[in-house]
């Protein structure tokens, strides 16, 4: 579940804006995308909804909500009780519940959702389409889908798109499992005025008495 939600910080670094339906869905990302990496900084809170498979075909639910802070090539993401620092490859995760700090390197599953790995595997290697528009709140909101083509967990990916403040709005995927996970916008700040102290770890921000868990270095 964290390892899904992680996903999120990187569409921050990312982020998407609405366009007319006159192109096609890959143009529209790629422009959309040099548009929003003009922002200073970002600060979104969330919810989100993972809807899976159960026992005796019943479908199982887990809610959860959360905070995300980026400032350049930094996040700071909040969710269940911890918080999950990102900078250059590396992921920090201060757990107050086990008075730990764990560092260690985006590989594996985390390793797709770092903004260069997410962009590459979207443009190059899925299929896309437009996915109609919805009222929502008073809000007109456009979705656009996308099917990778060689992943072997998911199915689609669906992204819904704030015609008017040109933002995300929520964040769908799904599964060849049959889990689904959306994480859904509750408030989306931009050019805030963050530092990089809003977003980067600081060992001296925490109690001593914290165990340090971190790779050796040669």
């Amino acid at each position: 579940m964290t390892a899904r939600l992680i996903t999120l910080a990187a569409l921050a670094f990312v982020g998407f804006a609405a366009s007319a339906q006159t192109e096609t869905p890959l143009a529209f990302l790629q422009r959309v995308k040099k548009q929003a990496l003009a922002y200073t900084d970002q600060k979104i809170s969330f919810t989100s909804v993972m809807d899976a498979p159960g026992r005796n075909g019943q479908r199982v639910q887990r809610k959860t909500s959360g905070e995300v802070w980026v400032k350049g090539e930094s996040a700071k993401l909040v969710l269940q009780g911890q918080t999950f620092f990102f900078k250059s490859g590396i992921v920090t995760t201060v757990s107050p519940e086990d008075e730990e700090i764990v560092v260690r390197k985006l590989d594996g599953d985390a390793k797709q959702y770092t903004p260069a790995v997410l962009l590459s595997q979207y443009e190059k290697s899925s299929s896309f389409a437009w996915a109609g528009t919805q009222t929502v709140s008073g809000r007109s909101i456009k979705f656009v889908s996308m099917v990778p083509k060689n992943d072997p967990d998911v199915a689609k990916v669906t992204l819904g798109i704030d015609a008017k403040t040109l933002k995300l709005y929520s964040y769908t995927e799904e599964g060849k499992s049959g889990t689904k996970s959306t994480i859904t916008m509750v408030a989306y700040e931009t050019n805030k005025g963050l530092t990089a102290n809003d977003v980067e770890f600081k060992r001296s921000n925490y109690p001593a008495s914290y165990e340090y868990i971190a790779p050796k270095t040669k």
